[in-house]
Order: C-alpha cells, then sequence, then structure tokens
C-alpha cells in the first residue's frame, strides 16, 4: 500500500534531475529515498533493489528512456519519466508490454499540462465556448543559437547534439510538449502530418515546422527554433465564436509546476483521475515525432 508520501528514487543527477530533486523536497506528497547516476552502471540496479521505494522518475538522456523504464517496470516501481517517453513507437510499444505484465503506474512528465491556461483552454474548448475549432497555432522558440558567440554545451550534455541520443533538437526539447499540448488541449488525436526542419544526416533540427490535421479535420500549425529570436510564443485557438490566446504557459517558471506532478502522481497512483500526461499519452506523443521526423525527411526530398 503506498503511503502519503511516495518514496522516490531518481536516476540522472544532471540539470533536470536536480530540478525534480527540488520538486520533490518542496512536495508534500514526496520523499527522495534514493538517487543513482547515469554514469554509474550499476547504480540503477542497486536503486531498484531498495524495497522502500514507491517509484522512480527518470531524467537520464532521451536514449536510455526506454531500458530504464523497462527495468523499473520488471521491478515493480511505478515511473515518472522525462519526456519524450521513447525515441521509437518500437521502444513505446516495449514499455507499454512491461507496464502491462508488472502491473505499475508510469506517467510522462508533459508538466506544462498542469498550467492553469492550458486547463481552462481545456475546459473551454471542451464546453464549445469557442464554438466549433478552426484553427491552431502553437510557438514555442527560444532563439539563442541566433546570438553570437554561442559557447559550445558542455560535455555532460553534448548527447542534445546527436541524432541516435536525443531524437532531435528543437523538436524533441519543445516540440514534444507542443504535440502533448495540442492533444490535452483540444481533446482531440492527430491524424495526420507534414513537416519541414533544417536537420541533417550530421546535425540535429534547430527549427521545426509542422501542418497537423486532427480527427476532427481541424488543422493546426506548431512551430518550435532555437535560432528564431524573439519570438511571439503562443497557442492561439480559433473558433468560430472567438479566439482564445494564451502567453504566460511558457514563460512561467516550471519548479511549481513539477512540484504539483508529484502531488497528481501520488493521487494518481491511488486510482484517483490526473491530468498527468499517461503512458498512452506518451507514446502518442511519440507516434507524433516518428511522424514528424519522416515527413520532413521526405520533404528534403521532394524540393522543386
Amino acid at each position: 500500500m503506498i503511503k502519503k508520501r511516495v518514496k522516490w528514487g531518481l536516476v540522472g543527477l544532471g540539470l533536470q534531475g536536480k530540478r525534480m530533486m527540488r520538486a520533490m523536497e518542496a512536495s508534500a506528497h514526496a520523499e527522495l529515498a534514493g538517487a543513482a547516476s547515469r554514469h554509474s552502471g550499476g547504480a540503477l540496479p542497486q536503486l531498484l533493489k531498495k524495497k522502500d521505494i514507491d517509484a522512480v522518475c527518470i531524467t537520464t538522456p532521451n536514449h536510455e528512456h526506454a531500458v530504464q523504464a523497462i527495468a523499473v517496470a520488471r521491478a515493480r516501481k511505478h515511473i515518472l519519466c522525462e519526456k519524450p517517453l521513447a525515441l521509437s513507437m518500437r521502444e513505446g510499444r516495449a514499455i507499454l508490454q512491461a507496464v502491462q505484465k508488472s502491473g505499475v503506474h508510469c506517467f510522462v512528465n508533459y508538466h506544462l499540462r498542469l498550467h492553469p491556461e492550458a486547463q481552462k483552454a481545456r475546459v473551454l474548448l471542451a464546453q464549445k465556448k469557442l464554438g466549433d475549432i478552426t484553427y491552431i497555432e502553437m510557438q514555442w522558440s527560444v532563439g539563442v543559437l541566433a546570438q553570437k558567440n554561442v559557447p559550445p554545451l558542455p560535455r555532460h550534455m553534448r548527447w542534445r547534439e546527436s541524432h541516435a541520443r536525443s531524437g532531435g533538437g528543437a523538436l524533441t526539447m519543445r516540440g514534444v510538449h507542443l504535440f502533448d499540448l495540442l492533444r490535452f488541449i483540444a481533446g482531440k488525436e492527430v491524424v495526420k502530418v507534414r513537416a519541414w526542419s533544417d536537420a541533417t544526416r550530421t546535425r540535429v533540427d534547430r527549427t521545426a515546422i509542422g501542418l497537423f490535421v486532427l480527427e476532427d479535420n481541424t488543422p493546426a500549425v506548431i512551430t518550435t527554433s532555437k535560432i528564431i529570436r524573439d519570438a511571439d510564443n503562443h497557442i492561439t485557438i480559433y473558433g468560430t465564436k472567438g479566439k482564445l490566446v494564451l502567453r504566460d504557459i511558457f514563460s512561467t517558471n516550471p519548479q511549481a509546476m513539477y512540484k504539483k506532478v508529484f502531488g497528481c502522481f501520488a493521487e494518481a497512483i491511488k486510482g484517483k483521475k490526473t491530468p498527468l500526461a499517461t503512458l498512452e499519452d506518451g507514446i502518442a506523443a511519440v507516434a507524433i515525432a516518428e511522424a514528424f521526423t519522416r515527413s520532413a525527411s521526405d520533404a528534403r526530398r521532394t524540393s522543386l
């Protein structure tokens, strides 16, 4: 039986791991019971042997998520995984199989779902306050790489520049957040993707732009970039009765939302309804990212 304060194991002690550690410390629903560095090969197995750990938070580089999530599931610990859940649908299905077999809960840290603007927008759309939705536009860009003399990434973060280890640049840093928000706010599935990015065989994307079609045939355009300076970051939803513009969602310090994640997690593993991204939500975002990458590659082959 899970106690009021979930006892956590943490794997990955980089920047995001430290953020999640601070969120645990600030939460009345979480307690850090052990941590493992990804640089120590035997650290995770040792962590999983601890009987007092209820759940494990995975904050390692993207290419390690699937193997670690499967190991955590087999140890019958609940899982909170950083986004993206996996780098392919093959990995996503393997995680799903392991989680279903073990009976544990698995959630993905798409924390922007917990922002009040996202919550309000989801309700307004469900209640048809904007009428029928005709178009959705999302932009989240930072423009860091447009500055002069940008220093190289520190050694421990250089995995972000590798296709094999990160799965993409802006695409997997912020794009997957937008894919999840599109599904969450609209309450609809993405059924078609047409994409462009500036990725090459040797460099991950700096800018990624996609046209997405929801199951009710509503179009949405998503832009994310590391080179667009002074971007007008927003989510704008157009309907037959008006429009809704969300701006604060990308400027809010995420630490408060990370704290909320641990509170929601504690409720969710008791069977209560949660806004957290489920395993199925995580897999849906992986499917969209995979389709995006495939479409962007096709677009480069069909230039005039």
